[in-house]
């Protein structure tokens, strides 16, 4: 893939080739003097996001590869790549293949589920130097919430369900009001969201309205093929729902 960049009131076009010959330069020049010039500009990711980013990378980095970030970025941007069958990318700014605001979000997003999937506890620190859980900054909070209810982590503080801690799926809406009883509950009529037994308690103790106005976080609603993945985890739940 070519690179593009103007310096010195010129565009400067750099060309990946098997070999660098002597009149290379002036054959393609001849080449490329005979198409248009199309523009296609893009909004390329914020400082912000980038600082995320690199938070983000440091962290996992911790956890993992005895704080080498250099390798958790390859390894990331290779798996993100991957996934989504799009060619690598730099997450500096002002370089020609950086990436763009909306790849950035999705990117974020990726590390985000992905640190949920891999039990990683990834955090951020607000101006004050106050740990902030990942939840107040993912940028799709439904899909935080639904990989929360994949890999049964506690959707408020990040607990896993394990020997020490007990992480439920969670009814938004009461199940009287929805469907009347558990046995009619095919987990099509009413959100979602897991909860450990602490925040089972507050959400019980606040209210929907109060619990969703403190954490900014609200149950999802689940398709068919949610419900199916998750009566695998949740074996209790969604007594009434049957596969077409």
């Amino acid at each position: 893939m070519a690179l593009a960049e103007i310096t010195k009131n010129k565009i400067l076009l750099t060309v990946p080739v098997q070999e660098v010959t002597p009149d290379i330069k002036t054959e393609l020049e001849e080449v490329l003097n005979n198409y248009p010039i199309e523009v296609i500009p893009k909004k390329m990711m914020s400082i912000e996001q980038m600082r995320l980013i690199y938070v983000l990378f440091h962290q996992w980095a911790e956890e993992e590869a005895g704080g080498d970030y250099l390798y958790i970025k390859d390894v990331l941007i290779g798996e993100f790549c991957s996934k989504y069958e799009i060619p690598g990318f730099s997450t500096s700014p002002y370089k020609a293949n950086t990436l763009d605001m909306e790849t950035a979000t999705q990117f974020i997003q990726f590390i985000i589920e992905l640190g949920i999937q891999e039990n990683r506890v990834l955090y951020i620190r607000d101006k004050n130097q106050n740990y902030k859980h990942i939840r107040t900054i993912v940028p799709d909070i439904q899909k935080y919430v639904i990989a929360c209810l994949r890999n049964r982590v506690c959707a408020i503080c990040g607990k896993r369900h394990d020997e020490y801690n007990t992480v439920e799926l969670h009814h938004w809406k009461s199940v009287a009001s929805a469907v009347g009883t558990y046995e009619n509950d095919d987990g099509l009529s009413t959100p979602f969201i897991s909860l450990c037994t602490e925040h089972h308690q507050e959400f019980h103790h606040r209210g929907v309205e109060s619990f969703k106005d403190k954490y900014h976080i609200e149950g999802v609603y689940l398709n068919e093929k949610l419900v199916i993945e998750l009566k695998e985890i949740y074996t209790n739940h969604f007594k009434a729902f049957k596969e077409k």
